[in-house]
């Protein structure tokens, strides 16, 4: 028995070793699995990009008289980091013969800057975009009769996110020539004996639209109620300087349309800085009838090339 103990021994030795060393392996296999990584990446801030510019619908803008029409652009941005990451959206409107237009160089006639444009249907991404601007009826031209037949108006949208990157989007539009012309005054001569002439009064007529123009004048009989009785439209006459003479001075006013050259360039304020003076007289026959006699006279705005 003794014998049979002793032999086992090395057998007994050998297993045990064996064993020793699988543990070791798998404590240093286990050590291995637990060991831990700190992984590091730093994410950009990403450009925001920008859609195509809408402006004003796709159609000319066309100028409302003696006051401004609202122009808008509209576009659509998108930003990687999320919309909200775009920070600002500034827009200038201008006509683009000129290389300057911002905040500190706006002016009616070719230069609209739009300091916050408007955010809509944001989601995820995305934002609509809406710049908006009052264009002044002393808006330039640039149609095809206008001085500035080779240029348009152009709108520029520019976007910032958080980290300084800016993207800008274009896009031009026609500006119409339009023709406006305010009369101030109604043509009142007063009390008019037959056979005399009266004093000299003055209508003023005032450019309200976009371009230099003329007039184009007429006129009816003037009639007592009841049309019983008339004074003929070509009683009437008018001029650009004061008539003496009714007989030989001034131009008699006429049913037809007569063109009649006021002085009247292209305002460039918005309160319009282009006004001329018309001066009236009217002669009374000697067979006139006494009576309040009406008419109207027509002052019709017409484009003249310079």
């Amino acid at each position: 028995m003794a014998k049979k103990i002793k032999n086992s021994l090395p057998w007994l030795t050998m297993l045990a070793i064996c064993f020793l060393v699988l543990c070791g392996a798998g404590l240093v296999l286990k050590e291995i699995m637990a060991d831990t990584a700190q992984p590091s990446v730093t994410v950009g801030n990403s450009a925001p990009t920008i859609g195509t510019v809408i402006l004003n619908t796709s159609t000319a803008i066309t100028i409302n008289e003696n006051t401004y029409v609202t122009v808008s652009g509209t576009t659509t941005f998108t930003d990687n980091n999320g919309y909200a990451d775009v920070t600002s959206a500034t827009s200038t409107l201008f006509l683009n013969n000129t290389t300057t237009c911002g905040s500190g160089s706006t002016n009616p006639n070719w230069c609209y800057y739009i300091s916050s444009c408007a955010t809509s249907s944001c989601a995820g991404l995305s934002c609509t975009l809406t710049c908006s601007a009052n264009v002044w009826f002393v808006a330039e031209p640039s149609t095809a009769s206008s001085s500035y037949s080779t240029k348009a108006w152009q709108m520029d949208i520019t976007i910032q996110d958080s980290g300084g990157n800016a993207t800008t989007g274009s896009s031009s539009q026609e500006l119409n020539v339009a023709s406006y012309m305010s009369v101030g005054t109604s043509t009142e001569y007063g009390t008019v004996n037959p056979g005399a002439t009266s004093s000299n009064i003055t209508t003023d007529a005032t450019n309200t639209g976009n371009y230099h123009i003329n007039a184009e004048l007429s006129g009816v009989n003037m009639q007592t109620g009841g049309a019983t009785a008339s004074i003929a439209v070509g009683q009437q006459k008018y001029s650009t300087g004061t008539i003496g003479d009714w007989s030989a001075d001034g131009t008699a006013l006429t049913i037809g349309a007569t063109i009649f050259d006021l002085v009247l360039p292209k305002p460039t304020v918005t309160t319009s800085n282009s006004t001329d003076i018309i001066y009236w007289v009217i002669n009374i026959s000697t067979s006139t009838l006494p009576g309040v006699y009406n008419g109207t006279n027509t002052f019709n705005p017409i484009y003249a090339a310079s």
